[in-house]
Parts: C-alpha cells; sequence; structure tokens
C-alpha cells in the first residue's frame, strides 16, 4: 500500500500535553509491532489518587474503573483497567519516525474534498492536489472533512484545559511518581452549573516529570490571552488563595510556559463514509479529555480499518 500522510502544520513540535491510553488499545499497538516502542515512551500508572485542591489530602485512592462504569458497553473491556500516560509530542515521534521522509507532507491544509466511485480528490490551500483510492481523514473535532457528512457545527465547550511539565524530583520521598492524581475543586465553584477548576498530573518520560493539566470548567477561559503563554498571575486567580502547597511548588516551577487548549463539542457522526472516503477519530466521535478515551478509540477506528482493507481490499467495501 502507497500511504502518504498530509500534515496541515509546517512542522511537528511539541503540541498539547499527555495522553492515557489503556491495555485495549495498546493490543491494537501490538498488532503493528508498536507495543514495545510505545511503552518505552509511556508510563504505567498504578490508580488514581483523588485530592483536595485547597490541602492536598488524600480523599481516596483507586484502581480506573472499567468502561462499563463509564457508560462504555464492550464486554472485552470490563474490570479495572490499566492505563499508561505519555507526552502527545512523543507519540508523535514515534509514529513518524517509522515513516518515510517522502510519505510525510507538512503544510497542507485541507480546504476542499471530494469523491466518487472511483477516486477521491483533496485539494490544499498551498495549492497542491491530491487523488487516491481510499482517502482517511482525522482532522479534528473541528474537522472540514466533517461537512461532507453532515451539518452539526463543532460548538465551544465552555471548557479548557491548561497544560505544562515540571521535574519529579519536586514530589516527596514518601509521594512516588507513579500514578494519576486528581485536585478535586468543585467546592470551589458551582458544580449544578459545571463551573469549577480542578488539577490533574501523570507521570511521564521514564517518571522523571511530571505532566500537570489545569481543568478550568465555566468561568473565565483566558481567551483574551496567548494560548501559548499564559500570564501566571491570571492562571492563578481562578484557584483559591490557599491552594495545595505542592501544586503550587510545581507551578512556579513549571519547565514549560501554561498553554490553554479550548474543548469544543460535536455530536457524533451520523455517517463515516462517502464511497472512498472516510472521517475517524475526533472527527466522527469526539470526546472530552475526562474519558481518557479520545487516543484510545483512535486507535481502535486504525485497528478496524486495517482489518477492512485486509479483507476486502482498499475501496468502498472496506470502509463501509
Amino acid at each position: 500500500i502507497d500511504v502518504h500522510v498530509y500534515e496541515q502544520a509546517a512542522e511537528y513540535r511539541d503540541v498539547g500535553g499527555h495522553l492515557t491510553m489503556d491495555t485495549a488499545a495498546i493490543e491494537v499497538l501490538a498488532r503493528w509491532g508498536l507495543d514495545v516502542p510505545f511503552n518505552r515512551v509511556a508510563c504505567e500508572l498504578a490508580g488514581m489518587e483523588i485530592k483536595d485542591l485547597e490541602t492536598g489530602k488524600v480523599i481516596v485512592t483507586m484502581p480506573f474503573p472499567d468502561l462499563g462504569a463509564l457508560g462504555v458497553k464492550d464486554d472485552k473491556r470490563m474490570g479495572t483497567r490499566v492505563c499508561h500516560a505519555f507526552l502527545r509530542s512523543d507519540y508523535l515521534k514515534l509514529l513518524t519516525d517509522r515513516l518515510p521522509a517522502d510519505r510525510l507532507h507538512t503544510g497542507h491544509k485541507l480546504t476542499a474534498l471530494s469523491g466518487d466511485a472511483q477516486q477521491a480528490t483533496a485539494t490544499f490551500e498551498n495549492g497542491a492536489q491530491v487523488k487516491a483510492s481510499v482517502m482517511l481523514l482525522a482532522d479534528g473535532v473541528r474537522s472540514m472533512a466533517r461537512a461532507m457528512f453532515d451539518n452539526a457545527p463543532a460548538v465551544p465547550a465552555g471548557h479548557t484545559v491548561l497544560r505544562t511539565l515540571c521535574s519529579a524530583e519536586l514530589l516527596p520521598a514518601d509521594m512516588p511518581n507513579d500514578r494519576m492524581r486528581f485536585w478535586d475543586g468543585w467546592r470551589f465553584g458551582d458544580k449544578p452549573n459545571n463551573v469549577g477548576v480542578h488539577a490533574l498530573t501523570v507521570p511521564v518520560r521514564d517518571r522523571r516529570f511530571v505532566s500537570i493539566d489545569l481543568q478550568f470548567m465555566g468561568g473565565d477561559q483566558l481567551e483574551d490571552c496567548n494560548p501559548w503563554d499564559l500570564p501566571y498571575a491570571r492562571v492563578m486567580q481562578r484557584y483559591p488563595a490557599e491552594l495545595d502547597p505542592l501544586l503550587k511548588k510545581m507551578l512556579d516551577a513549571r519547565l514549560e510556559p501554561i498553554t490553554a487548549h479550548a474543548l469544543w463539542d460535536r455530536p457524533v457522526a451520523t455517517q463515516w463514509v462517502d464511497q472512498r472516503i472516510a472521517i475517524m477519530g475526533d472527527a466522527a466521535h469526539s470526546m472530552r479529555p475526562n474519558l481518557g478515551q479520545g487516543a484510545c478509540q483512535s486507535i481502535h477506528d486504525a485497528g478496524e480499518l486495517v482489518a477492512q482493507f485486509a479483507r476486502h481490499g482498499l475501496g468502498h467495501e472496506a470502509l463501509k
């Protein structure tokens, strides 16, 4: 199969923060021989610890719940889950390093898409036009390709995730960097109206670093600020004055700027395939990061497509 990847960014660089992936998705990576390199960049999580945002007191420690508890019906994924955390940039490098340089095309922003029973055609902002026997679009929740399938718009969720990174050396000796930690801040907001602030951390890069997510639900979303370098004082205005000293210490000693990533909602697409074109990932079925399933479901999409291509060849029969 002659595969080419087209990316709208001019170059691949650090983007976003951490992701998590559970065992079922890693099993799909294993079919492609990617489980071993994946495990080199990911950290297995020893469950989850929920803490009070103000005091840092541990409220509960628990394993990750099965997906049934999250509303996902899948008999193969019952019971507690084993999850791994990793930086989005590390995972992206793992994948792109396996592509020949002449198969990866950056600086290609999609502007038009069309197709018929014989081929699909993509037109890009730089003037390039590509024709292919099959075209797979994974252009995110605000997907341009999605317009081919339905008119459901992406709408702001009123929820922003802020991300940064710090050294694991900041953690106390009795606090191993081996689990997800969630600082619950609902009592400082208005939970019935979905207004609140939280924080979440996971270990990354051989547990040498802590990836930090700050969650702003409702209220000030800092939309007037530079999203790639938020003013720290403005960020801290959303948190109680008596913030857990450890969390404050990690934020004070951050190694990267605090970046903002506004979330968008979009209904699941009613149609995913049009002759030789298919949408996948968030373009087809977006979900918020609190489910920890965005990356997992994209991997499952790819795994199912590979199986169908092997069974039916490259064409509409495989896509449908």
